[in-house]
Parts: C-alpha cells; sequence; structure tokens
C-alpha cells in the first residue's frame, strides 16, 4: 500500500483517540473506552511502521533494480580490486546513475556496472539499471537499545487534560488502619463504636513536553539509496525509549518524570559492617526481598557489572550454601534472584553505587500520556540552506504514586515497592 495511505490512516487513528479523550466525562474513560484509545494508538503505530517498510522497500528496490540474467564480465574483476568502483558514498552512486538517465553519457565506474547493451556506444539501463557496488547496501547498521525492562510493566494512564489529579486513599500507616482511616469494631447488644472516616490525599499528573528535532538536506534526502526519513525516525523512537527509562529511575520529577531513585517513598538497605567496597551478598540480597512490599509483582534490574556478585551471593548452611541465583535455562527462561526475574540492564547504576541493583514493583509507578508521539517536517525552517527539519514529540508524565513508605501492623520497619542497596564504594 502507498506509504502515503498509510499514514493518512494512522494519522485519523490518532485523532479518534483524541476525540475519544475529548469526549469524556470528569471521571474519565471507561474501562471499555480506556480499551479502545489503546487499540488506536497500536494500531496507528502499526500502520507507522508498515509505511516506514514501504519507503524503505521501495527505495531499495529502485537501488537495487538490476537484471537477474548473466553478469557483465569485469565487473566482479574490478569489485575484487575496488569494491566501490570509485564512488565514496551511496550519495555519489545514486547521484552517478540519476545524471547518467538524465545525460544518456555514462562515466566510466559506472559502465563496468551497467546492464545492457553498448552496441549503439551509449550504456542505456533497458534491461534493468546498474548493479549496486558490493560496498554499498541500501540499509544502516546500528546497535539496537536494550528493550524496556519495564515495559507492560507501569500503570499507564490516559490523561484527558495535560494536569490530571487523583485521589488516592492515605493507607500508610497499618498500625492504625489499613483502608485509609476506616476502622471496624466488635460490639455488644445496644453498644455503639466510635465512628471512623476515610483519608485521602492527591496525586497529581503533570504532562512535560519530550521532543527532538533534526535536519536532512534536499540532495541527501532525493539522491540516498536509503531512506534517511525512516532512519531519522527510527532513532528518535530509539533516543525516546533511552530517555524514558532513565527518567522512571533516576529522574528529578522537574520537568520529566519522577525517578524511583529520587522518590519519597524509596527504600535504602544498609550494606553490612565491614563490607567490602564493590561487593553484593546474600545478606544485602534477603534484606532487600524483606523490605519490599508486593515482592510477587516486583522485578529485580541490575547492571552487568553485579552479574558475577550475584551469581556467587548465597545463604551459607550447615551442610551446603543455598544460592539465591538461577541462570536462564532456556529462550523464555529469564535470570531469576530468590524466586523473581532478574534483568541485566545497562540502565542500572554501575557496581557499588546506589541503583547498581533495584527491587521494584513497577505496578505502582504511575505512567501517563497526554499527547502520545507525533511527527512533523517542514521545508521552511531552514528553507534558504535547502533542508528539511524533522520533528518528533510527545507529551506525558511519570512518578512513583507512593508519598511515604508503609508500616506494617506489627512492626516498626517500614516498607515499600521500591527497594535499592546503599553506596558500596570509596
Amino acid at each position: 500500500m502507498d506509504p502515503k495511505e498509510l499514514r493518512r490512516q494512522a494519522a485519523e487513528k490518532i485523532r479518534a483517540a483524541g476525540a475519544l479523550l475529548s469526549a469524556a466525562d470528569e471521571k474519565g474513560l471507561s474501562e471499555e473506552q480506556k480499551a479502545e484509545w489503546t487499540k488506536l494508538h497500536a494500531d496507528a503505530k502499526a500502520l507507522q511502521n508498515q509505511a516506514e517498510m514501504a519507503e524503505t522497500q521501495a527505495l531499495s528496490e529502485g537501488a537495487l533494480a538490476c537484471s537477474t540474467g548473466h553478469i557483465v564480465s569485469g565487473i566482479r574483476e574490478r569489485g575484487e580490486d575496488d569494491p566501490k568502483f570509485g564512488f565514496k558514498t551511496p550519495r555519489d552512486f545514486m547521484a552517478a546513475v540519476i545524471q547518467a538517465g538524465r545525460s544518456g553519457r555514462t562515466p566510466d565506474n559506472l559502465r563496468a556496472l551497467t546492464v545492457g547493451s553498448d552496441e549503439h556506444g551509449v550504456y542505456d539501463d533497458t534491461r534493468g539499471g546498474f548493479f549496486v557496488p558490493s560496498a554499498f547496501l541500501p540499509g544502516i547498521l546500528a546497535i539496537d537499545p536494550e528493550q524496556d525492562p519495564m515495559a507492560g510493566r507501569v500503570q499507564a494512564l490516559p490523561m484527558s487534560a495535560p494536569k490530571v489529579t487523583i485521589p488516592a486513599r492515605v493507607d500508610k500507616d497499618h498500625r492504625t488502619s489499613v483502608s485509609g482511616g476506616f476502622v471496624v469494631y466488635r460490639r455488644n447488644e445496644t453498644s455503639t463504636v466510635t465512628a471512623s472516616r476515610g483519608q485521602y490525599e492527591q496525586v497529581v499528573m503533570i504532562a512535560d513536553t519530550l521532543m527532538g528535532v533534526s535536519y536532512a538536506t534536499e540532495e541527501l534526502l532525493n539522491d540516498s539509496a536509503i531512506s534517511f526519513a525512516a532512519i531519522i525516525e527510527r532513532g528518535f523512537q530509539d533516543a525516546f525509549m533511552f530517555k524514558l527509562i532513565k527518567e522512571r529511575l533516576s529522574g528529578t520529577g522537574v520537568g520529566m518524570f519522577m525517578g524511583i531513585l529520587n522518590s519519597p517513598a524509596l527504600v535504602t538497605v544498609d550494606k553490612e559492617n565491614a563490607q567490602s567496597n564493590g561487593t553484593i551478598n546474600g545478606t544485602n540480597i534477603l534484606k532487600m526481598r524483606a523490605r519490599c512490599y508486593g515482592y510477587n509483582n516486583a522485578i529485580w534490574l541490575a547492571n552487568p557489572d553485579t552479574y558475577l556478585e550475584l551469581a556467587g551471593a548465597h545463604i551459607t548452611g550447615t551442610n551446603t550454601d543455598v544460592f539465591l541465583f538461577s541462570p536462564a535455562r532456556g529462550e523464555d527462561v529469564p535470570d531469576m534472584l530468590l524466586g523473581r526475574p532478574v534483568i541485566f540492564t545497562e540502565y542500572a547504576k554501575t557496581l557499588g553505587y546506589p541503583g547498581d541493583l533495584i527491587l521494584a514493583d513497577w505496578s505502582q509507578y504511575l505512567e501517563g500520556t497526554y499527547q502520545p508521539v507525533q511527527n512533523a517536517t517542514s521545508i521552511h525552517v531552514r528553507f534558504l540552506e535547502h533542508e528539511q527539519c524533522f520533528k518528533m514529540w510527545l507529551r506525558n508524565a511519570g512518578a512513583p504514586w507512593w508519598n511515604t513508605t508503609l508500616t506494617p501492623v506489627e512492626s516498626s520497619t517500614t516498607m515499600s515497592p521500591f527497594i535499592v542497596l546503599a553506596a558500596r564504594h570509596a
């Protein structure tokens, strides 16, 4: 399908999702409307991906248009000596092909790549065009960033306005009430009980803008064998994911997400007496688990620097030691630490610093989207420079909704969904 038509359909999905939010009442979206909103955005993303693939394929096929018949003698020989056939860049190669089509004259280095007849002294492309030099492939190599370790675990929150206020029960002290102030009593016949009332607080989510801008020359966009527009879009998508993951962990909450490492509900477990710098031991892990509220939903995040420390962490036993780490035993079986998945990620801090090992229940982290990822291009911003401007942006908010740690009913040791290990560095 035409990439323009795919992008038009994607834009319609986005507009429909926006209309759904605009039409919502004060109570927000119903569960059915939330499901519809999520599906609209998923469909829009799929259409955008299809458009990107169609654009890339079209350009690649144009660059690779050539006969599947016999390769003329000399191509292999020259290609072994100079795989680029004298062209410095893919752009130079494509420019030569375009100029040859316009002038009817083919430069020497392009003649060796000609597919067709030279009977009349003009090297035409009636049988398919030109071979692409072996050193130039219509694609680009890139190291993909790590997958989002919190994907699907945070609590998604559609935002119908740039600022959303959510009521929450004040229920973090279970010594007095587990339900935000409400208390029940056993009573004797004809006796009454003491009245109780709920206590509430407000969780405020304010959407901030995350944006990226890039430029590309008209010549590059026209002559390139690859779709630089698609490359720019993919690059921004990766950069957006990287930024959001970093903010979920260490954002300040000022003009960005509030990260769990700056949350007032964060619990930091002290290192052991005389514990060496740059180490993690079994007692550290057990104490972190003991302070975690909602452990059955929690996951561990760890920097790859910690792997050897975690692999050797154990509980000392009389007959044998009990190791707390279990390595992955298959494609769909992750590494496990004390019965929960452990994901090794570059986003965690390096060994010895707070955040090198994180235990978190991400369902207690709110991530609201007011305006999903949008993109736009303009030829006017740098018109005289003959460049196009590419812009991508979104508006969202994120924060742990816990404003304090939780005190259990029979203990003074506080608990939290977010646990880290204290510093162990010089």
